[in-house]
């Protein structure tokens, strides 16, 4: 019996396309024999029926469903982080984190209480971050050391795997990083799901259905330039609430997953 070949919520850049694209005989023998596939946006949408697969279902970003992440809060993390006036600056890439440095160093000179939680999207550049952030007269903290944060502190620096739902729940307002440099942005949503207004720059390409929804529902900004997350921050870092649509997510996200059920159960 022939084995049904499926991709499921499939996303391609338009590099990855133009290297399959680069051998035109080759990529349609390959994607030919795909028997079903659900991709993640319009432009892979495009990407796949060029290069040759015939049944493909655009039913949307199987990404939009989260299990129910959870809604209590660490509170040895909470500890850490009390009576301070906290946002987020996560998977961020080189260069943004001198972006974010910059803006904490102003804004501190009128928020004593401010502190910086930086997740860097690769932890493996943890020492250039520090090395850089050191350089910029900024005391920091990593997650690692199990250190206290003191009245000094200003970057808390996340250099661990698998906690980051710990701070989206701490936090109201996220910076989304890949976005202020050319590399096409991060996924956004599991920050947005647990009620943080994403802030983010010109270069979301990777994600423009994404980021377009958020911005419909009021869960996202747009900036252009590092002093429009200033302008942000000044405005809500104190008395900002959590982002309560959220809900409206929930309920795509689980539409979204029961389609692609539907669709993978008529080759099961």
């Amino acid at each position: 019996k022939k084995i049904p070949i499926i991709i499921l919520n499939a996303r391609f850049t338009k590099k990855s396309f133009k290297r399959w694209f680069s051998f035109p005989n080759f990529s349609k023998n390959i994607f030919k024999k795909i028997s079903m596939a659900i991709p993640q946006n319009s432009e892979t949408l495009f990407y796949l029926k060029t290069l040759g697969v015939k049944n493909i279902k655009k039913i949307s970003n199987l990404k939009y469903y989260g299990e129910k992440f959870p809604t209590k809060i660490n509170t040895s993390i909470k500890k850490k982080f009390s009576n301070r006036n906290i946002w987020c600056a996560a998977s961020t890439h080189e260069g943004e984190e001198e972006i974010i440095a910059n803006i904490h160093k102003k804004l501190k000179l009128n928020n004593k209480k401010l502190l910086t939680v930086l997740i860097p999207r690769h932890v493996n550049r943890k020492n250039s971050i520090i090395r850089n952030l050191k350089n910029n007269d900024l005391k920091i903290v990593t997650h690692s050391s199990g250190d206290k944060i003191n009245n000094n502190t200003d970057i808390y620096l996340v250099d661990s795997y698998g906690e980051v739902l710990s701070f989206y729940n701490l936090t109201k307002l996220v910076f989304m990083g890949g976005s202020l440099v050319p590399h096409g942005g991060q996924n956004p949503l599991e920050p947005a799901r647990l009620g943080n207004t994403i802030i983010h720059g010109p270069y979301v390409d990777n994600f423009k259905e994404v980021y377009s929804f958020l911005k419909n529902l009021k869960l996202s900004i747009k900036i252009n330039k590092p002093s429009q997350i200033e302008e942000i921050l000044i405005k809500n870092i104190r008395h900002g609430q959590k982002n309560t649509k959220t809900k409206k997510l929930d309920l795509i996200g689980k539409k979204i997953l029961a389609d692609n059920i539907n669709e993978l159960n008529k080759y099961i």
